[in-house]
């Protein structure tokens, strides 16, 4: 009968337990990046700038005169470096967006395998630049909508022949710069957006009542409702309910936007309107209800004294104001944020116009009692911090301490153009025949 081997001894387990449990730890990932050697360089160059200047302030406090008109300056000049430095780190935080774009081949590859469709996906802007951040939190997004735009945007080969199209569909991805955003474009030549059908999905699942009249822009963007699809059986791409809306949720977590354009028979455009970074912007300090807020310079399109003259009421008591004979709406910031202190809605001929403007180009008007200042605002969540407020993004410190909130104009304009009917007359006039 063979021996047993002796039982281990207390000491010589405990390196054996401890090795395991080493072993089953993961190593934690060390988040990097990769930048180009002359951009660490410049940020270096700058840094030492930096340096000389705080020593030429150092020396001029310890003057006896004070120095005043020549601390202004170098305060000045210490304030231009300042600037330079934050464009520096955000030139090292940003990436281009080649590393998502590549990945959304495959996405569409995969897609195509599902549902026995032929598609060729083209990027363009592929080196457009944004903070890594943003390009980490794309994919997703870019993922859902580029599935969309495959199983339900583009039809069928039979379909595509019948209609006089290639049997092979097309979708581009593109990426740009515009007024301090990066633009992302998801374009399809497929069959649009049926709003009929939309419409009649969203009024089955309760979405909206089935007397609504919306217009098109509405019925778009229906497909942002949780919970609405319109496929028939659940697959591995659509028929959940889920997608869309988390699509919108995901992007506007961001400070961003999404806008749709359709036409039936010739094809959808998904716009995403993002901000170039999330961690400072250019911003107006304006006065409303005496309180000090920020509007990003980018949604600033200009300024100017109110002129009564060119304000009209309408018949629903909403105010448009004209300017060079173009009507938009007016909107006094300091009601439409339910701001105590405001003097019963009046308008004074010392408030100011600020003209602003969302991604798609819709402008309106929004009256402030003054303009303070232009100036660099480090963003800060107001979500985490606070909560959700409507018509305001984030909030920042100023320079004296106080807390400023940083307005949405996009949402501002979004409900300003809801409570004034844009259609054209001949439309309100038939559907009040």
């Amino acid at each position: 009968m063979a021996e047993l081997p002796p039982a281990p001894t207390p000491a010589a387990t405990a390196p054996i337990a401890a090795g395991n449990a080493a072993a089953t730890r993961r190593p934690v990932e060390q988040a990097t990046i990769r930048v180009d050697l002359h951009r660490v360089d410049d940020l270096m160059d700058l840094v030492g700038e930096l340096v000389i200047a705080q020593a030429a302030l150092e020396s001029i406090g310890q003057r006896e005169d004070g120095g005043q008109q020549e601390m202004s300056k170098r305060i000045a000049s210490m304030k231009t470096l300042t600037r330079d430095i934050q464009d520096a780190v955000m030139a090292v935080r940003a990436q281009p967006v080649r590393s998502v774009f590549q990945r959304m081949q495959r996405v569409v590859r995969e897609a195509c395998s599902m549902t026995s469709k032929d598609v060729v996906l083209t990027l363009e802007g592929e080196d457009t630049e944004v903070d890594r951040t943003l390009v980490e939190k794309l994919s997703d997004p870019l993922t859902h909508m580029l599935r969309n735009a495959v199983d339900h945007g583009i039809e069928s080969a039979e379909d595509r022949v019948a209609a006089g199209k290639s049997p092979t569909g097309q979708i581009l991805l593109s990426a740009g710069h515009r007024s301090g955003r990066i633009l992302i474009t998801i374009k399809d030549d497929g069959g649009g957006i049926n709003r009929e059908r939309v419409l009649a999905t969203a009024i089955k699942r309760g979405i909206i009542a089935p007397d609504a009249v919306l217009t098109d822009d509405e019925i778009n963007n229906l497909i942002f409702a949780p919970g609405f699809s319109t496929a028939a059986t659940v697959s591995d791409l659509s028929g959940r309910g889920v997608g869309m809306d988390v699509v919108k949720q995901a992007i506007q977590g961001l400070g961003g936007r999404v806008t749709i354009s359709s036409v039936e028979g010739q094809g959808t455009t998904f716009c995403l309107s993002l901000p170039l970074t999330l961690a400072v912007l250019d911003g107006m300090l304006i006065v409303a209800a005496g309180s000090t807020m920020v509007v990003p310079v980018s949604s600033v399109v200009e300024t100017m004294m109110v002129n009564h003259k060119d304000i009209y009421m309408l018949p629903d008591g909403a105010n448009v104001v004209s300017i060079r004979g173009v009507c938009m709406p007016l909107i006094p910031l300091a009601s439409e944020l339910g701001l105590a202190g405001f003097g019963g809605g009046g308008l004074s001929d010392e408030d100011v116009i600020l003209v602003v403007e969302n991604e798609s180009g819709a402008r309106a008007a929004l009256i402030v009692e003054d303009i303070r200042d232009q100036a660099q605002v480090v963003i800060k969540s107001i979500e985490k911090n606070y909560r959700q407020m409507s018509g305001v993004s984030a909030a920042t410190i100023l320079g004296d301490g106080s807390v400023s909130l940083i307005l949405d104009v996009p949402a501002l304009v979004a409900n300003a153009l809801g409570r004034i009917d844009t259609r054209p007359s001949d439309v309100r006039t038939g559907l009040a025949a």
